[in-house]
Parts: C-alpha cells; sequence; structure tokens
C-alpha cells in the first residue's frame, strides 16, 4: 500500500509543499517591499509635499560629504521601520527557498540557476540599502527598482514551476519567442521609467504629447543615458534636470508607446489561443490600459504621489503577467 494512502504524506510532497509556500509568501513579501519602496522614494523626493513643487528634488549636505534628500524627513518613520522588517523577512525566505531547492536538486524541471539568481540579487539590494550611496548617482536609484523587479519576476516564475506542469501544443509553442521578447520589451520600459525617476525628470515636460519645441536634433542623447553621470544641482541644492531631463522623459513616453502596441498584440494574441492562455491574455490588456490610464493622469494632474506609485506597481504586475505567458509556453525540462 502506497505511503500516502495510509494517511502519510511522503517526504518529498512535505518539502514539494514547503517550497511551494515559501516561494509564494515571499513572492507577496516582495510585492509589498516594492510598493513601500516606491513610495519611500517617490516621497522622498518631494512628490506629495505641501510646498509642490518647489520642494521636488532638493538636496541637503550632510556631515561627512554626503548628500541626502532634503524631503526624505518627512517620510514617516513608521514606513521604514517596515520596509526593513519586511525586506529582512524576505531575505530568510529567499534562504529557505535555496536550501530547499538544493534538497531536491536532482528532481526533474528543479531549477538551481533561478533561486541563486534571487538569493544574488537579495544580497546585492541589502548591501546597497545597507549602505546607500548619494542620490545625486541614478545608478542606485536604477539599481534598487530592477533589481526588486527581478526578484519578484524570479519567485513568480518559480511558484508557477511549482504548480504547473500542463504541456502545451505546437500551436502556442510558436508564440514563446514573441513572449520573451515582450519580457525583454516591459523590462526596458520599467528600466526607463526608473531612469526618469533616478534623474529627477519627471517635470521636465509637462505638457501633453509632447515636450514643445524642444531642438531634438541637438539633444544630449549620450550623457542621457550615461548610467556612471552624477546630477547637477544648483547652489539652492535643486536638481538641474535641464535638457537631459528632457530626453530621458520623453523616451519613456515613446516607450510607452511601443509597449502599448506590442504588448497589446501580445495579449490579443494571448486570447486567440484560448484556454488557459485566455485569461492571462485579458489580464494583460487590463493592466496595459491601466498603465497608460495611470501615466497620463500623472502628468495631468502634476504627479500626485498616489497615482506615481500605482504606477510603479502596476508595471510589476504586468511585467509578472508577461511572465506567466512566457511560463506557460514554455515546456518543462
Amino acid at each position: 500500500m502506497p505511503a500516502h494512502s495510509s494517511g502519510i504524506v511522503p517526504a518529498h510532497a512535505r518539502s514539494d509543499s514547503l517550497y511551494t509556500l515559501l516561494v509564494f509568501v515571499a513572492l507577496l513579501l516582495m510585492l509589498i517591499a516594492m510598493v513601500f519602496s516606491a513610495w519611500l522614494r517617490l516621497s522622498g523626493s518631494g512628490l506629495g509635499c505641501i510646498e509642490w513643487p518647489a520642494c521636488y528634488a532638493l538636496i541637503q549636505s550632510q556631515p561627512g560629504g554626503t548628500e541626502s534628500l532634503a524631503a526624505a524627513h518627512l517620510v514617516p518613520a513608521w514606513a521604514t521601520v517596515i520596509h526593513r522588517l519586511v525586506a529582512t523577512t524576505l531575505g530568510v525566505l529567499v534562504l529557505g527557498i535555496v536550501m530547499s531547492a538544493w534538497r531536491c536538486r536532482g528532481r526533474p524541471g528543479q531549477s538551481l540557476f533561478i533561486p541563486f539568481a534571487v538569493l544574488g540579487m537579495t544580497v546585492f539590494l541589502s548591501v546597497l540599502g545597507y549602505k546607500t550611496p548619494s542620490p545625486l548617482l541614478p545608478w542606485v536609484a536604477l539599481s534598487n527598482l530592477l533589481g526588486g523587479m527581478a526578484m519578484a519576476a524570479g519567485l513568480w516564475w518559480l511558484g508557477q514551476r511549482a504548480v504547473s506542469s500542463v504541456p502545451i501544443d505546437d500551436r502556442a509553442r510558436r508564440l514563446r519567442p514573441w513572449a520573451l521578447v515582450g519580457l525583454l520589451v516591459v523590462f526596458t520600459q520599467i528600466a526607463l521609467g526608473g531612469w526618469v525617476s533616478a534623474n529627477f525628470a519627471a517635470l521636465a515636460c509637462t505638457g501633453l504629447p509632447g515636450c514643445g519645441n524642444f531642438p531634438w536634433l541637438d539633444a544630449p542623447w549620450r550623457e542621457s543615458f550615461n548610467l556612471l553621470r552624477v546630477l547637477p544641482v544648483t547652489d539652492g541644492g535643486a536638481v538641474i534636470a535641464g535638457d537631459v531631463g528632457k530626453v530621458v522623459h520623453m523616451t519613456h513616453r515613446a516607450g510607452a508607446v511601443a509597449v502599448f502596441l506590442y504588448i497589446g498584440w501580445l495579449g490579443w494574441r494571448a486570447i486567440r489561443l484560448g484556454g488557459r492562455y485566455h485569461g492571462t491574455g485579458m489580464t494583460m490588456l487590463a493592466l496595459l490600459l491601466l498603465q497608460v490610464l495611470l501615466g497620463i493622469a500623472a502628468v495631468a494632474f502634476s504627479l500626485p504621489l498616489a497615482a506615481v506609485t500605482a504606477h510603479n506597481a502596476v508595471a510589476a504586475l504586468l511585467l509578472l503577467t508577461t511572465v506567466n505567458l512566457t511560463h506557460l509556453l514554455t515546456p518543462r525540462a
């Protein structure tokens, strides 16, 4: 008589259940940490402050020659404490996921690369958060954002591989390369959005749809995407966005058009496949429309903190939906 028929759960089944639980709890905490991180970063830069927009992108000098965001003191202490507690708990769970994956390394379809990649990103973000360099270095904010997004994507992939093993047909398999391109498109657009925030370029273009009569042929394109640049500031401590800010901001808007067209087409193709792909395609289109509306509202209503934070959160959900479609189109090893 099999062990499970007599009420005894096999050891490997208990291990798989624990692994799945750890992954999904870690994913939930990751999403919470990302929303808190976005809110802390955006409110610290001045969004939502009483003296808007005069309080946006102000830098103050600290003892020891370092700089910090002047509006950071307005962020409530409880939000910072919650973010740190969630991040610490998340780190413990990721370590548990890696240990569980290592024990199951001999089983078919069990990935070790993604759990260790998530652990590596956890360590990197922990070090970056413990000793954060000056906010005048845009690569810091960009690394935090993309590291969090990549962690969430990796955890979602692990979770889906742990609970789903449905085979795919040849018709669906042909869509997989396009889904992988969709992942790249969404991740690149998230990076462009993070670059706007990191360069304090949100107010560089306040109209819709363009940025006035800006001379794009003579724009500082190379400097605008220099990952090692240090942001210039006025004598009063205000970050100077200038022409670089206009280029960065409008590039993000152009990327939004590209994402809308490509992900809209990809979601439509998923709906046409039917079956379990239909729901993912519908979710993709709904999130895509919501993201566009939030982006337009953020510009039209002068960057309300809630709208911009929601814009970050929906971007993460859109990325996870694209990961989910890629998973559904990927056969198990």
